[in-house]
Formats: structure tokens, sequence, C-alpha cells
């Protein structure tokens, strides 16, 4: 619990950046806002987009980590806020919607540089995996998932179990305050108090996600959003860099989905650390010593 609270409650200072602002189109809401923060390197070979886990946002720590790793590979980085995760109400996100990463890759910064790719921290390298699956010409070069539950069903379980109560309670609260903000310009869901009383995954995804986005429930929601299923069909080079030890995802769930494994896709286990607090050690590419999210970008540059 130590390496997740350093982690997500002392976020160090982000390199210079400027906002950014992008558009999604949604079926039910319409025009929705995005918003980032853009640090640019003048005559970058490429654009590396950065996705926060669930609750986090732009400006979370793991964020600002993998973003100093790109501007000092001479790459350009945004760091995107899924809607919502700026608290300014646009709309609530989950773990396979892939549109606001899709807006992202394609929007006029992105195609201002001749390559992008794509670093998804915890729920959001589940959402580079699943763009990496859906779309039959992804507009990226490579995904790298770092700590992804690829089992949203495991991965719920997991958390809702008692020993998980921390964690649950911490992002539960995190996942409230985005609803609460979206409630206010959309009174049309539950009330901010039966959300604010859900004390599992379960309940707040029954109550939230699945009738925003058309799903019986939240088993239904797992069942279709999950990409373990569906990682055999890859369509760009891929790594996964998770935990043994993962006290969020379950090992187990990802060792199930890489029976099948795909040609487009690299595993990296580490025997030690946390949930999105690997070692600096783990040797990823090159084996030159590299932290850890060096390597990564390193690794996108080559694929």
């Amino acid at each position: 619990m130590g390496a997740f609270l350093r982690r997500w409650l002392r976020p160090p200072s982000p390199p210079p950046s400027e906002a950014w602002a992008g558009v999604v189109e949604d079926p039910r809401r319409g025009s929705l806002r995005l918003t980032g923060r853009l640090s640019r390197v003048e005559a970058a070979e490429g654009l590396v987009v950065l996705v926060h886990g669930l609750g986090g946002c732009a400006d979370s720590s793991y964020l600002v980590a993998g973003a100093e790793a790109c501007l000092a590979a001479g790459l350009s980085c945004l760091r995107l806020n899924l809607r919502g995760a700026d608290r300014r109400g646009e709309d609530v996100y989950h773990a396979g919607l892939t549109a606001d990463l899709q807006a992202a890759v394609t929007s006029d910064v992105a195609r201002s540089h001749r390559r992008v790719w794509v670093i998804g921290y915890s729920m959001g390298g589940h959402i580079g995996l699943r763009l990496a699956v859906d779309d039959e010409d992804p507009p990226i070069r490579a995904v790298a998932a770092v700590c992804p539950p690829v089992d949203l069903l495991a991965t719920a379980r997991l958390l809702d179990s008692p020993s998980r109560w921390a964690y649950r309670t911490y992002l539960l609260r995190q996942l409230t305050e985005i609803y609460a903000e979206v409630a206010r310009r959309h009174p049309d869901g539950p009330s901010v108090k039966d959300v604010a009383a859900a004390r599992s995954f379960l309940e707040f995804d029954s109550l939230v996600v699945a009738p925003r986005y058309g799903f019986r429930d939240a088993l239904d929601y797992y069942r279709q959003a999950s990409v373990g299923p569906l990682l055999p069909r890859l369509r760009v080079r891929s790594l996964i860099v998770a935990a043994a030890e993962d006290p969020m995802v379950p090992a187990e769930s990802l060792e199930q989905a890489l029976e099948a494994p795909s040609e487009n896709l690299q595993v990296v286990w580490s025997s030690r650390g946390g949930h999105l607090a690997l070692p600096r050690s783990l040797e990823i590419w090159l084996g030159d010593g590299r932290p850890l999210e060096s390597q990564v970008v390193e690794w996108l540059r080559q694929h």
C-alpha cells in the first residue's frame, strides 16, 4: 500500500506543457470536450499519448514520469484526460471505451507528427490494447500497457474483496468525484447520494457504467469490454509490463489471456513491485539499467 500512496498522493512536479483540448463525438451526449497537457519537442520524430488509469488524470504521478521519459528521448507527449477525468463534468468513461483515445491519436497535434505511440497505465493500458484490436487500421505504431487489467471481472472481484478495502475506497472516491460533476450537467442518472453509497465496483458499475453505455449490468460490461480474449487479434506491436504480485490486477487472469498469444505481443513480468510501482531495474529493452519509463519509451521507438 505504501507504493500506491506515494504514487497517487505525492505526485512529482510535471514537466513544462500547454493546455490541449479536443473533441469526441458521442452518440448520446453529442460533442464532448477532451482536455490534456501537451509537451512539444521541436522537430520531434513522434508523439506519445499517455493514458491514465481508473480515477486518474493527466497530472497523475505515473503520467508525469512517463512524460519526462518521452521528453528526455526527444519525443513530444500528450497526457490525456479521458472524458470527465478533469472533473469538468463532460461524462463518465469506462475501460472499454476507445473513442477518447481515438480522438487524441487522430487529432491535429497527432497528425503533425510522423509517428504516434500510446503508453497506457492500468485501465489506460487496457484501453490502448482495445484500440489495437478494435481498429482495423490503428493510427498508431505501437502500444505499451503497464499493469493492465485484461480481465475486468477478475479485477473487480479482487478489488471488491475485503483485503483490498483501501484500494477500493480510494478509487471509488475518485470515481464518485467524477460522477458528481457529471450529474450537475446531466441529471438523468442515479443520484450522487446513491452512487456515493456504493461499496464495491460491482455496485458502482451497475449504477453508473452499465446504464450509461447500454450494458445489461456490470457483469455484461466486464464481459463485453475485457480485452483479454481479444489479444490474439492485436494489429500493432504491443508490450505488456506486469507484476506477479500486483495487488490490483490478478496475475493469473493475464496468464490465462496469454494462452493463445499474438505474434504482435511481448510480455515482461516482474517478480517484484506492485501496481504501477515496478522496480526501476526491470529490464524491458536494451538491458542497460535505464529507468523503467525510459525503457518503455525506447521500446516504442524501436517498434
